[in-house]
């Protein structure tokens, strides 16, 4: 694979393809809301509640939007406002007060507390109020339980067209609201959807979501922390009596923990069909709240087109064998092309097989190794009339991304340190995740950075754990990694595996405000792996 514009392969985003069956977003569901996007506004209306389903055969009660698994579909345009109101119908948190030494700020609460955060879309900041608010004082946007909320996004005229996400981010209770589901996707339509050769493949969409409940009473399963009590007495703990890793709404893996020793059972699959030598478009979401996959395809031919939202200049063929699987860490977004071979056959999309003594694999919880089965996601089957469709040489170039930043346009150089401590007596969970040696404060502001200069971050992973750092507000160029020296390419989330470094450059755009920066690591985040930073 070439290395430079794109992500070389073995860097962590999707060799691969993979849902089916389309629960959500289905060709006719995709025709039909991109339609609406011809206005200069996109509007949409998210209802926070509590809402009910069958997985495997358990039910289960969690938080979610509009009462569906993932949330509906957003689609927009480069220029356009994208309009979006929260109401949060869930009922008042339960009263609670931490206990003397014990930081309020970091130990999960307010479960009922929400907000919004459009994942990538490059947008003023809005997690802390007023939106795009450059008081570095300022709260966190808190939609509280019978409270709506309305924001208003303008995407700049060249914002990159492709694959975003939205969740919730209100420091605290992030985890279990998107461990019950409560997320969903957003397309930026734009060029590259003009390109001939991806305009005449089927357009499909995979979200990949990790649902999380323990028993209750009612006998209807669900995740209900109790604020500031330590994991023993029902408080947040990082890992759940059943977890259901599904794709598009649908489990194909539940693990059960009740037991001393972990049970995975893989769930029926469904199965995209495809002719002889078609082509097929796949977007995939890793929407977990922290679990990183090694994804392949075997048998077909797999190229990437863009990740994270932004294009490459051409596509890239990836990895269709065990022995040089792509990673896709927690809230990456991976763009595909798939061509079914020439003759009728089958594939399964697989994220790897991981073993505990395995390099790089921890548990999305803790710094723990974690053994992790194969995880089957959907089913390929080909057949039928042969199809002549062809991969594209060149993709429009993400105009807002060049030219690339240099060294003489760095004002400024820093570094910033992930560690991880135990025996923490203010973290009930006993873990803190820090940021420069740092617990989040929500009124401090770590970094202050003038809009329209760049700087290039040393991103410095000093701890046994693995972290993917996210940055809000403008994509970033990720110079070299471990894997690869050479490697240049776009995110907006960058994966550090345990003592390793890499250095990305950002260039400060037009907006200014008070925003974050954080693991991308549910569980790391809302006990203190996020930091404050200021586009002045």
């Amino acid at each position: 694979m070439r290395r430079g514009r794109g992500f070389t392969r073995r860097e962590f985003i999707v060799s691969s393809a993979a849902g089916g069956g389309a629960i959500l977003f289905g060709r006719r569901g995709l025709a039909a809301a991109a339609s609406d996007s011809s206005a200069a506004t996109d509007s949409y209306n998210l209802t926070v509640a509590y809402s009910e389903r069958t997985l495997h055969g358990v039910k289960i009660r969690t938080r979610t939007y509009n009462g569906s698994l993932p949330g509906p579909l957003m689609v927009t345009r480069p220029g356009h406002h994208l309009h979006v109101t929260v109401n949060n119908q869930l009922p008042p948190n339960t009263f609670a007060t931490p206990p003397s030494g014990v930081d309020p700020q970091n130990n999960p609460n307010s479960f009922n507390t929400t907000n919004l955060h459009v994942h990538g879309l490059q947008v003023m900041p809005h997690l802390f109020s007023p939106l795009g608010t450059s008081d570095p004082k300022a709260l966190l946007i808190a939609i509280e339980p019978g409270q709506s909320f309305s924001y208003d996004f303008q995407l700049p005229p060249d914002h990159p067209s492709g694959l975003y996400w939205y969740h919730p981010h209100y420091h605290g209770s992030a985890t279990v609201q998107v461990g019950g589901g409560m997320a969903g996707l957003i397309l930026v339509k734009g060029p590259i959807d003009e390109v001939l050769e991806i305009k005449a493949a089927r357009d499909e969409l995979m979200a990949i979501e990790n649902i999380k409940v323990n028993p209750s009473k009612s006998g209807v399963w669900e995740w209900e922390p109790i604020a500031y009590r330590p994991p023993s007495e029902g408080g947040y703990s990082f890992t759940s009596a059943l977890e259901f890793l599904t794709v598009n709404g649908q489990p194909v893996l539940t693990i059960d923990r009740r037991g001393k020793t972990p049970v995975a059972t893989p769930n029926s699959l469904a199965s995209y069909r495809m002719n002889p030598g078609e082509v097929m478009r796949l977007r995939i979401l890793n929407g977990t709240d922290g679990i990183p996959m090694q994804l392949v395809l075997p048998g077909f031919e797999v190229y990437l087109i863009g990740m994270d939202g932004v294009n490459f200049a051409k596509p890239e063929r990836a990895a269709a064998d065990m022995s040089s699987a792509i990673w896709m860490a927690p809230g990456n977004r991976a763009e595909l092309l798939i061509r079914a071979p020439s003759q009728p056959a089958s594939g399964t999309l697989q994220a790897m097989a991981r073993t505990a003594s395995a390099p790089n694999v921890l548990s999305e919880s803790m710094g723990e190794m974690m053994a992790m089965p194969q995880i089957q996601l959907a089913n390929f089957i080909v057949d039928g009339a042969p199809q002549d469709m062809q991969i594209p040489e060149d993709l429009p170039l993400p105009s807002r991304e060049y030219p690339l930043i240099t060294n003489d346009d760095i004002v400024r150089r820093r570094t910033i340190t992930f560690t991880m401590r135990t025996g923490s007596k203010s973290i009930l969970t006993g873990f803190e995740f820090l940021l420069d040696g740092q617990l989040y404060e929500e009124t401090r502001v770590d970094q202050r950075v003038k809009v329209g200069t760049a700087e290039e971050w040393t991103l410095k992973n000093a701890s046994d754990g693995i972290h993917p750092f996210h940055m809000h507000v403008n994509s970033f160029e990720v110079i070299g990694t471990p894997w690869d020296p050479q490697y240049h390419g776009f995110h907006d989330t960058i994966w550090l595996p345990p003592f390793s470094e890499t250095k990305m450059r950002v260039r400060y755009k037009e907006w200014k405000g008070k925003s974050v920066y954080h693991c991308h690591i549910l569980p790391h985040e809302d006990t203190a792996m996020i930091a404050n930073f200021l586009i002045y």
